[in-house]
């Protein structure tokens, strides 16, 4: 064995990801925000970061050492007025969802981050939405003229949303029911604790527990003041500072300084009051860090009653100063404490007040159990807190890495049959490209399915009850692009019937295809981040050799820009790209043409090429080009005719092959006789169109053709295919 071997060989570097942090907020210093900024401190050198927020306080990040180079955006905020509680727990998070951009992984932190519902996601939830767990019977009730509120709040929120009665049962049970809908990846816990509370509410194992952390060489030495006692706490009723208090006023000469802030403050204040401790408890908020440390340092001893709080940092930034901790025994944080350092008390204000008057009056023990919770501390730092975690983020992005839903895998036997699909049309005669215009939207024929919307349910269905019955692999979307962006409205039909196809366990796969009416760069750009967000990473999403497939209608108004086809290289970055064009590709001329951009080409209408004579040696030739250039994908299209000589479209009066009749299906048919006579199988096989009515090529059913297109079409696949299976037996 030699000395390399001998010691191991070095773990190859960690990958470096395009990691999404989204959280609520981040402007206040709570134990999530804090837990957040620490990790994301160390991790920042080492990924390329965005915190998604609706508030950032950039300062409080200056403040721990994070650079400018990680990424700040802010999202829509919360909702305020009636009905808030409801919108944002259902709605918003939909709409953040909305304005994240693409990334490797989504690390979410909080309740309900989750409901973004992008993959693959590691949840931290720091805590489950405790309002309908534990903490559902624990909020203020007050009157509302005459009906009866409770005052309800959500972390990370800075106030009570006020809530009848009335609604508190069915709000939380509709929000209940959408919690319980979303499934992380991975799911990670602040405590065993928390991990068990998890995997109650959602049934899923929660085995991933990564404990917060501190800095213990970060904390003062100061002489102690054995009458001073301190509790760090957001002011909630649920934090029991009352008890606290209660404490204090059973004892004689103590003092409680209160580190926090929250509108619970006046009730304590007045409650201080009442108690007759206004003069020996004090309220103090927005502490530096070293201030807090300051304060920490001149204490006899932490005390700490929140209701089962998932963790509490704070109780490690007490062993971190070297102080005694009174707590009572519910919450994550007791895992850590020990009887060497910790007194775990019920939430009896008298027990808490026998501990204080012991310490006080033993400051010895005080120091001595001081110094055991400062050692106990030393395993909890911040660096093996972020170092952990990363570790599951790492693992969480490396499993998902393996090929999404059924994707078409390397040793596929046959030619893939699909279609080309329209989703641009609105609802009823005369709406969007229904005879809405002459030059571009004239149609003589009309569905069985009558003047339909292509964004409606009903009518998507039936279309996927076609696709499905003709057996298809594939169905192309087309969406077009022009100065102003995509098609709304082809937009959101492709989103719906993508969706619609998942939710009914389709084995259908769907590919966009962009027709570019524009040549400016950046609103392509914008259109590929935009499609990679919405539709390439569904586990629908047609793939060939595990990479998902992105067609281009290609009229060659862009061929010979380098400059264009560089940056949407760039932009397509693991995608294949496949032109289907209205020209021939060109043996001699390609690499000059489009740069090898595309990894397949071929013609959009096989009838629109030549005259009738012509067609199976243009096809041929065609068909052969691609092959030539060195393009991996043969694919071919075929047609049922072409006729858009009612369009008034001066652009097409140029067109010697306008009409191209069908003749029964004759036209049809030849152009499957031709591909099933191809000496080298294809790849992909594409039906053009399903759909587009004002050329005529649609196979749909209609009043002018019935069934007819859509039966040749199930008998052609079935043909296809039993090749295909006699190809894999």
């Amino acid at each position: 064995m030699n000395s390399d071997e001998a010691i191991g060989s070095p773990e190859p570097p960690a990958p470096r990801l395009d990691l999404a942090i989204v959280i609520p907020m981040l402007a206040k210093y709570g134990g999530a925000e804090r837990y957040l900024v620490e990790c994301v401190r160390y991790w920042q050198g080492r990924h390329d970061i965005t915190i998604y927020s609706t508030t950032i306080n950039r300062a409080l990040l200056r403040e721990h050492g994070i650079a400018d180079g990680v990424k700040c955006v802010e999202i829509t905020p919360y909702f305020e007025g009636e009905h808030a509680l409801l919108l944002n727990a259902l709605l918003l998070p939909k709409v953040w969802r909305e304005q994240i951009g693409k990334h490797d992984l989504y690390h979410t932190h909080l309740w309900p981050t989750h409901l973004i519902d992008l993959h693959p996601m590691v949840w931290f939830p720091h805590e489950p939405l405790r309002l309908s767990h534990d903490l559902r019977y624990e909020q203020d009730v007050t009157g509302l003229g005459k009906d009866i509120a409770r005052n309800i709040h959500i972390y990370p929120k800075f106030n009570y949303d006020r809530l009848g009665v009335r609604y508190f049962e069915a709000y939380l049970n509709s929000i209940d029911d959408m919690d319980k809908a979303a499934k992380p990846e991975r799911i990670v816990a602040n405590s065993r604790y928390t991990a068990r509370y998890l995997e109650e509410i959602y049934g899923q194992p929660v085995t991933d527990v990564v404990y917060p952390g501190v800095c213990p060489e970060e904390f003062i030495e100061l002489p102690m003041d054995a009458k001073l006692f301190v509790t760090i706490s957001q002011l909630w009723s649920h934090k029991r500072v009352g008890l606290l208090m209660e404490a204090i006023a059973l004892t004689d000469e103590t003092q409680l300084i209160v580190i926090g802030s929250g509108v619970e403050q006046v009730h304590l204040e007045q409650l201080a009051e009442r108690l007759g401790v206004a003069d020996r408890v004090f309220f103090l908020s927005d502490l530096s860090n070293h201030e807090v440390r300051l304060v920490l340092a001149r204490a006899c001893a932490f005390l700490y009653a929140p209701v089962n709080e998932p963790f509490g940092i704070a109780v490690l930034e007490a062993m971190a100063a070297g102080k005694p901790v009174v707590a009572v025994d519910q919450g994550g944080y007791v895992e850590v404490c020990t009887p060497d350092f910790a007194f775990l008390l019920p939430p009896y204000p008298s027990a808490f007040a026998e501990k204080i008057n012991y310490l006080m009056n033993n400051p010895d023990v005080a120091w001595r159990l001081g110094a055991a919770a400062r050692q106990a501390v030393l395993q909890y730092t911040w660096k093996r807190t972020a170092d952990d975690l990363e570790a599951l983020l790492l693992e969480a992005w490396n499993a998902s890495r393996s090929p999404v839903g059924e994707g078409v895998s390397e040793h596929r036997a046959g030619p893939l049959v699909g279609v080309q699909y329209y989703a641009w049309y609105g609802e009823g005669f005369g709406a969007d490209h229904w005879n809405d215009s002459r030059k571009s939207g004239y149609v003589s024929d009309k569905p069985l399915l009558g003047y339909y919307p292509s964004s409606k349910g009903q009518t998507i269905a039936f279309h996927l009850d076609l696709f499905e019955r003709m057996g298809l692999d594939y169905v192309i979307v087309n969406l077009h692009v022009d100065a102003e962006g995509i098609n709304g409205l082809e937009l959101i039909s492709a989103k719906h019937l993508l969706e619609i196809a998942r939710k009914r366990g389709s084995k259908l796969r769907f590919a966009i295809q962009i027709a570019p009416y524009t040549g400016d760069a950046a609103e392509l750009e914008r259109t590929i981040l935009m499609l990679r967000k919405a539709f390439v990473d569904q586990p629908n999403y047609f793939r060939l050799d595990g990479k998902p497939v992105l067609f281009w209608f290609w009229s060659s108004a862009s061929d010979g820009n380098r400059a264009l086809f560089d940056r949407l290289a760039a932009a397509t970055e693991g995608l294949s790209n496949i032109a289907l064009s209205l020209r021939l590709p060109s043996v001699a001329g390609e690499d000059r043409l489009t740069f090898r951009f595309f990894r397949g080409f071929a013609p959009f209408s096989p009838l629109e090429l030549a005259g009738e004579r012509n067609w199976k040696k243009v096809w041929t030739e065609a068909y052969g080009s691609a092959e030539k250039i060195g393009m991996k994908y043969r694919v071919v299209t075929i047609s049922p005719g072409y006729d858009d000589r009612d369009l008034d479209d001066a652009q097409r009066s140029g067109n010697p092959y306008r009409l191209v009749p069908r003749h029964d299906g004759e036209t049809y048919r030849r152009t499957m006789a031709f591909v099933e006579e191809l000496p080298t199988e294809p790849d992909l096989v594409i039906v053009s169109t399903f759909n587009e009515y004002h050329e005529n090529t649609h196979i749909e059913p209609s009043l002018r053709h019935g069934m007819r297109y859509v039966d040749m079409t199930r008998q052609f696949v079935a043909r296809i295919k039993s090749k295909r299976s006699a190809i894999a037996g």
